[in-house]
């Protein structure tokens, strides 16, 4: 009996080391244009769109080129527009014999955009209404209609170049919305590697290796499994940061929308960065994942260093706050108080809810509730009063969660959208530090004690008291912190950031890192000082 002989796989062992190999393969004879292909190949993969800004010659059209050769019987189509341009030059020519012996109005596609896979468009913002209308279908919902029939398109990324951004005011608003990420194309800055590039021969790429190929089932694999990945409590709060941060610059800049990001771009973001973070070899999305929005979030190119500026900030936002507070507790340490009457009466107990703890971003766990582990909706307690209002109970078999939610008059609970089992209607009110639920209080569970303390609270304490207080609040502050950088920045390898992008990051934590030093100054000599 012949014995089976195991042979090693051609393939690359896992998506990351895909990826790195065919950014490899792609970035032969080029210079300082390795993180465009790379994020071109992350929207390929997500499904997403980029645009490339900068002047002519400057490898734009090369990046969608070389990524067409990267999928597996992969086809492209790429068009120079022109306010002259018509339809039939970008969707095809109309089917005469069709019109003539059927009289239908069809195109003949092949060839043309609607059965491409990568698609360049250079000078997009020339192209006249009839273009621009039926790209906002083919890009929104991959479907061309083609006379009578509709066609789903195979397009899996969009890559438009311009040397400039679209005009204000007239219409392009909604086609630029489309391209999520945005990338500056410039010109050879290293000189190193400037002579490196008129000295070199014409570019002659090496065969792809054929287990390099993305095919048609590795492709749907690759989307499948990354809509899995998670997403870390770190960038949850750096998103719920630079949500405000983009609202405040937005005001700030009399509403022009030069700083808007519409709900759909952060649910394609949040695709983005799944794509990512699967790609990397992750089960969550991490702080590095989210770092590439920078590339995404901008609207003009005035904008872009408060942008930079508000992402790093984002990031390093909770942390900063808390090292606030403690300098704001060690100086008042040091000013001599009066003891009034407010000082020596205990802080009132936060009523709103807004020290409750958050279990899965959107739910308040009920205290010691008979039926087990409960969770109340955020946004349900926020709207309860005193006055008794009608919900429902029920296990979610997605979550594994036991839930209760009000029920809106005139909106009857889907159960199966819910996917929800074993419903029971409850009674419910809102009541100090939590809810009555069937006539019976229960509380909901707060956030970790040491969090919840105000500075205010600590001046109620003795010195020594305070001192050890504010110690441990700063202890617990920085090891939170330095655990965050340890699970993202340290040896981070995240294959679609560029150096540049880096460079932002090691600058805010270097000014991090000069603010808590600052600050244990400051404590270590009170400590002194006191003791």
């Amino acid at each position: 009996m012949a014995k089976k002989v195991r042979t090693k796989s051609l393939f690359p062992s896992t998506p990351k080391e895909h990826i790195r190999q065919l950014v490899e393969w792609m970035s032969q004879g080029v210079y300082e244009k390795e993180q465009i292909i790379a994020v071109a190949l992350l929207c390929a993969v997500a499904g997403e769109n980029m645009f490339l800004l900068g002047p002519p010659g400057t490898a734009k059209s090369m990046v969608a080129s070389r990524l067409k050769m990267v999928f597996k019987d992969g086809k492209s189509f790429d068009y120079l527009m022109s306010r002259f341009s018509t339809p039939d030059e970008i969707f095809g020519p109309i089917s005469i014999s069709r019109l003539k012996n059927d009289d239908r109005y069809e195109r003949l596609t092949a060839g043309y955009l609607p059965e491409a896979d990568v698609v360049f468009l250079d000078e997009i913002w020339k192209a006249g209404p009839s273009i621009q209308n039926t790209l906002l279908t083919v890009i929104n919902e991959h479907i061309f209609h083609n006379g009578g029939q509709i066609m789903c398109t195979p397009m899996k990324v969009l890559i438009a170049a311009s040397n400039e951004l679209p005009a204000k005011d007239e219409g392009l608003e909604a086609l630029w919305d489309r391209f999520l990420v945005r990338m500056v194309s410039n010109c050879i800055e290293s000189d190193t590697s400037f002579f490196k590039m008129i000295k070199g021969a014409g570019i002659e790429l090496s065969e792809l290796s054929e287990s390099l190929f993305i095919t048609d089932e590795l492709y749907s694999l690759w989307q499948n499994e990354s809509k899995a990945v998670g997403i870390q409590d770190s960038v949850v709060r750096a998103i719920k940061n630079i949500r405000k941060s983009l609202a405040a610059l937005e005001k700030e800049d009399g509403n022009q929308l030069r700083y808007y990001i519409s709900d759909r771009r952060w649910r394609k973001a949040y695709r983005l960065m799944q794509t990512s973070a699967y790609l990397n070899g992750r089960s969550e999305i991490n702080l590095s994942d989210y770092l590439l929005l920078i590339h995404s979030f901008w609207n003009d190119v005035e904008c872009i260093p408060n942008v930079l500026n508000a992402f790093t900030s984002s990031i390093s936002d909770t942390v900063v706050k808390g090292l606030t507070k403690i300098d704001k507790s060690i100086r008042q340490l040091m000013t001599p108080q009066q003891q009034t009457a407010q000082q020596s009466t205990p802080s009132r107990l936060n009523t709103d809810g807004n020290d409750f703890a958050e279990y899965d971003y959107f739910y308040y766990l009920v205290e010691n509730y008979p039926a087990g582990d409960t969770y109340f909706s955020k946004w349900d307690y926020a709207a309860l009063s005193n006055q008794t209002r009608d919900g429902v109970r029920y296990y979610d078999s997605k979550r594994k969660k036991i839930i209760i939610h009000t029920l809106v008059p005139g909106r009857p609970f889907d159960a199966k959208s819910q996917n929800a089992s074993n419903l029971t209607k409850v009674k419910i009110q809102r009541c100090q530090n939590g809810a009555i639920i069937d006539g019976t209080p229960y509380a909901f569970r707060r956030k970790a004690a040491q969090s919840a303390i105000s500075s205010e609270s600590i001046q109620t304490l003795p010195v020594y008291q305070r001192v050890d207080l504010i110690q441990d609040l700063f202890r617990s502050c920085v090891e939170e912190w330095e655990k965050s950088v340890s699970s993202n920045w340290t040896d981070c390898d995240n294959i679609f950031l560029s150096p540049n992008d880096l460079a932002l990051v090691n600058k805010m934590l270097k000014d991090v890192r000069q603010q808590i030093k600052t600050i244990e100054v400051k404590l270590n000599n009170v400590v002194t000082l006191i003791k």
